[in-house]
């Protein structure tokens, strides 16, 4: 019960935190839709007020991003906290960043970072409302290949676990081979023994079935935001530094108005 207590309350905890999401997401979209208008007037989106929305809107954006590396690095002891501030600050600095958006031009490169950040979002918010429920299905049941294994791929098995077991000895004494997951730390301090457990376990999950029971649609969902993610974030570094740094590049022989470091021009 106390179990089944705790499962309903992070399921719950979830929802919320997608339901946020997708609140930010229709705000967003709706300032988007306001403020990207033809003939629309006001203030640039380099003016003191939007330029200061955007940097806050990328250092939250920028939490992800750290989450995503503690988790690989082992450093994070509370992974749930993480994941709530990864949602929130995604969230919140979404909506910053579309309020700075929305002053600028509609037909403009950094359009291509705006969509990309829409797809994020609200990918990220189906995800945890719709695929949460088929995740827990799948990784909270047993698996047919589980109980009807032949003998062959029974003794296969056993092996492969004895060699990971040796490996992970090695690799991380205190560990628990049947929880274990090789992380950026691991594979800073070892890293052929990092690839040669990871091969292994991957062998380990052909046998047992996990990887076709965690279904095509949630790999690709997973490697679609991953990439996403990817080309947003190199995307916003390289908007940054352009708008910083080579201001009369981005200025294109208007006023440069908004605060930077350097006046260059890659023209020139």
């Amino acid at each position: 019960m106390l179990h089944l207590t705790r499962s309903a309350t992070r399921d719950f905890a979830h929802h919320r935190l997608a339901l946020a999401a997708l609140a930010a997401w229709l705000l967003g979209f709706t300032v988007l839709a306001l403020g990207l208008v033809p003939g629309r007037a006001g203030p640039g989106p380099g003016s003191p007020w939007h330029q200061s929305l955007a940097a806050i809107g990328s250092l939250l954006l920028l939490v992800p991003m750290a989450f995503s590396a503690f988790k690989r690095s082992a450093l994070a002891r509370r992974p749930r906290l993480w994941f709530g501030a990864h949602a929130l600050c995604s969230s919140i600095g979404f909506v910053l960043v579309c309020v700075h958006a929305a002053s600028g031009r509609f037909w403009s490169p950094p359009t291509v970072l705006v969509a990309l950040l829409l797809f994020l979002v609200l990918q990220g918010a189906l995800a945890r409302s719709l695929l949460s429920q088929r995740f827990s299905e799948q990784f909270g049941t047993r698996h047919p290949s589980f109980l009807a294994q032949d003998p062959l791929r029974r003794r296969t098995l056993a092996g492969i676990i004895e060699r990971k077991r040796e490996l992970l000895a090695r690799l991380d004494r205190s560990a628990d081979e049947a929880v274990f997951s090789p992380n950026l730390r691991h594979a800073l301090r070892h890293p052929w023994l990092t690839l040669r457990y990871a091969q292994l376990a991957g062998r380990e999950s052909d046998l047992v079935g996990a990887r076709r029971a965690a279904g095509a649609v949630l790999r690709l969902w997973r490697r679609l935001h991953l990439l996403a993610a990817l080309l947003f974030t190199l995307g916003l570094f390289a908007h940054v530094a352009l708008v910083l740094f080579f201001a009369g590049y981005v200025a294109q022989g208007r006023a440069v108005y908004w605060w930077h470091l350097a006046n260059w021009n890659l023209g020139s």
